[in-house]
């Protein structure tokens, strides 16, 4: 039944490219850290590597953003169909409700990926690592809406 639920199937599909962001953040962040502690001269052990993320550049990060941004209009899309034939009004005030958070998230998730997008390679390092940490925090608060 949830197989052919279009709704759950692309909220599934958002909470696995959500991962995927996180964990290339997660990597850059280890990557960063790394390179701080390695200048540092001090006796501590040697950090292990960061996970092999899916993505290999920041292209990845963007396109992974666009697709979840077009995922949840199509959530939008089937909410406004469930509404529009819904005989209980409080169930669709419900539903609209739980929805509006989700524009206002996407929207600002596609404002950071486009800025992200222009930007990239003009900054430094920890600019681009703390960019990279904005835009999955921001998929996160998508995820939780």
């Amino acid at each position: 039944m949830e197989e052919d639920n279009d709704m759950i199937t692309a909220a599934r599909k958002i909470a696995q490219k959500f991962q995927q962001m996180a964990k290339y953040t997660k990597g850059r962040r280890e990557l960063l850290d790394l390179g701080a502690t390695e200048d540092n001269t001090g006796s501590d052990p040697a950090p292990r590597p960061p996970e092999k993320s899916e993505f290999s550049s920041m292209t990845d990060m963007i396109k992974t953003c666009k697709e979840i941004i077009a995922l949840t209009k199509n959530i939008q899309k089937h909410a406004d169909m469930i509404s529009k034939n819904c005989p209980d009004k409080r169930l669709v005030l419900s539903l609209g409700n739980s929805m509006e958070p989700m524009g206002m998230l996407s929207q600002q998730l596609n404002i950071i990926a486009s800025v992200k997008a222009a930007a990239s390679g003009k900054y430094n390092e920890q600019a681009e690592v703390e960019a990279d940490e904005m835009l999955t925090i921001n998929a996160q608060n998508l995820m939780k809406s």
